[in-house]
């Protein structure tokens, strides 16, 4: 999934990633918003990460990231 090009439609890209951030490190994972603009496998790990989480919220973020029915 290219992140950058499933966002650029929205005009709350930026704030959408900097949400999915703190919700990751919440539960202990830090992101790094640059790489994960532009690693292809470092958001495929992320996005696992995030939809395998104890956190509702979270995953609830990274299906809308992903675009995914919840």
């Amino acid at each position: 999934m290219n992140m950058q090009t499933q966002l650029a439609d929205g005009s709350n890209a930026f704030v959408n990633l900097v949400d999915f951030k703190w919700l990751m490190a919440g539960v202990g994972w830090w992101v790094d918003l640059s790489r994960l603009r532009r690693d292809r496998d470092y958001i495929d790990v992320c996005l696992e990460r995030a939809l395998k989480s104890n956190s509702a919220l979270l995953r609830e973020r990274s299906s809308e990231l992903l675009g995914l029915p919840l």
